[in-house]
């Protein structure tokens, strides 16, 4: 296997000085309808579950920080979505098909219920996930995410339209050398993003990507009985995203949204240490819900 880009040791480590590049792990594989998906399980055994989903073009290490940080208290799953890192697939992505993955990955597991993160595509998925097994979903951290179904502006959906044509027509060799800057505002980011889009490769990429925009401008935020959070980079320049925020409050009253400062779409890289924290606190809050929910009496948390 090639060398794969890893952060430099003194961009994340531990309170206690530990280089997340000394916590590489082996992944789980687990075969599904034709395609090896690998993940990574960390944390406590009994701990309640966190499932991380990463963006397009990405993988499993855009949540290193977060990672190290959670796992001192809960069970974190990451993996390579289909056609993404180590997950090698013919077949290319979709919303529908990432759901089935991923529930695949947690029946093979015997989880019962988590919280769940998404990143950009990743939060589509989750949305997407929640709608299909709500039960299993004790809250909803959605990160540089649209609403599924949102409402898109005219302009922003026909941007979106002529955008999906043009890269289609672009060499992937230019996409690599435009798009990471586009993504984040820091140059060690902007270097992992490329190699992880070159692994990927155009196809999946583009099949990925292009599940961020709705065929239709019609839509309406979905409604979550669950807690929910969503994180917006302050200097994210998909400018369709900071549109989306007065959909999620009018079918979300309880939404929490925040900005991360210092931070453009790629905010879990951007920004970690914040990130990291309002991700703690919002899993904290998932618990404590969850708790005092009536039917949550007499079950057990995984």
């Amino acid at each position: 296997m090639k060398n794969r880009f890893v952060f430099p040791s003194a961009l994340y480590t531990d309170r206690e000085g530990v280089s997340l590049a000394s916590l590489e792990q082996l992944p789980y594989r687990l075969l599904h309808e034709g395609c090896h998906l690998h993940y990574w399980i960390s944390g406590p055994a009994l701990a309640p579950l966190v499932v991380c989903i990463h963006s397009e073009g990405s993988d499993h290490r855009s949540f290193d920080a977060q990672v190290q940080r959670l796992s001192r208290s809960y069970r974190v799953l990451t993996m390579d979505l289909r056609g993404h890192g180590l997950s090698k697939s013919v077949q290319l992505f979709s919303l529908e098909q990432a759901v089935d993955d991923i529930h695949a990955i947690l029946s093979q597991e015997g989880f019962t219920n988590g919280i769940l993160i998404g990143a950009s595509v990743g939060g589509l998925i989750a949305q997407h996930f929640a709608q299909r097994f709500p039960d299993f979903v004790l809250g909803l951290a959605l990160l540089s995410c649209r609403p599924l179904n949102g409402q898109l502006s005219p302009t922003s959906h026909f941007l979106g339209k002529l955008g999906r044509r043009l890269l289609r027509m672009m060499p992937y060799w230019f996409i690599l050398a435009r798009m990471p800057a586009q993504f984040s505002l820091r140059p060690e980011v902007q270097e992992y993003t490329a190699e992880a889009m070159q692994e990927c490769g155009k196809e999946h990429f583009l099949a990925a990507w292009q599940a961020n925009f709705p065929e239709s401008e019609i839509g309406s935020a979905p409604q979550f009985s669950q807690p929910l959070l969503v994180a917006l980079g302050a200097y994210d320049r998909s400018q369709w995203l900071a549109q989306s925020t007065a959909q999620w409050t009018a079918a979300n009253p309880a939404i929490r949204i925040v900005s991360v400062p210092g931070a453009g779409h790629s905010l879990l890289q951007d920004n970690p240490s914040f990130t990291c924290q309002i991700l703690v606190d919002f899993c904290s809050l998932c618990l404590r819900e969850r708790r005092h929910t009536p039917a949550a009496h007499g079950q057990e948390v995984h």
